[in-house]
């Protein structure tokens, strides 16, 4: 039988006493970056073309994470994580200069096993059908976005924003963050990008 020398044996006893310092040390660090803050901004993207004219109240809603959400370089939800969404108003463009509207909501993001909740509601309406209606455009409310157009129509990868509703210790699901990385979408065009409003700041703010 082969004994390690007695200076290897200490080497390797101080290799292992200056892992343990080191894991103590950063341990208080990596535990706070695993906090979610209440009104933290996560960036979601559709993930499948949406109609006023077809969807229905009720009808899931396709949504992932666009971008990895990361503190202290440190990945708390990765990009093509999943969300939680529904249609919950749809009306089809109909007759006297009805304009087409579709809601969506979002209740929760997924980071691993835990489900986030979040707020923010983004709406979508048609423009008018009567004569010297407004051309298309962009309105900016707190909780929405309102879409002006004939028949309300989202392509898969429009982008729009929620916030984290409160609170949330993602725990082990943390991990460093990785430069460069972006949702697995085969198929995907460049997005269309609509900003949202955190009715909790100040509009003008």
């Amino acid at each position: 039988m082969i004994h390690a020398s007695l200076p290897m044996r200490r080497t390797r006893r101080w290799a292992a006493l200056a892992s343990l310092l080191l894991a103590a040390t950063a341990g208080p660090a990596l535990a706070q970056s695993m906090i979610l803050p209440e009104g933290m901004t996560i960036q979601l993207e559709t993930r499948q073309e949406l109609s006023s004219k077809s969807a229905r109240v009720g009808d899931p809603v396709e949504l992932a994470v666009a971008k990895p959400v990361t503190i202290g370089g440190v990945t708390l939800i990765p990009a093509g994580s999943p969300a939680v969404g529904e249609v919950s108003r749809a009306r089809d463009n109909g007759l006297l200069g009805r304009s087409g509207k579709l809601d969506i909501k979002v209740s929760t993001v997924k980071a691993g096993g835990i489900d986030v909740p979040v707020r923010g509601e983004r709406n979508a309406k048609g423009k008018s059908g009567t004569l010297g209606a407004v051309g298309a455009g962009i309105l900016f409310l707190p909780l929405a976005v309102i879409i002006r157009g004939k028949d309300v129509k989202l392509p898969s990868g429009t982008l729009f924003e929620v916030y984290v509703d409160r609170e949330v210790n993602i725990g082990s699901n943390a991990a460093p963050a990785a430069p460069g990385v972006t949702a697995p979408y085969e198929g995907r065009e460049a997005p269309t990008s609509i900003k949202t409003i955190d009715p909790n700041q100040a509009l003008g703010s």
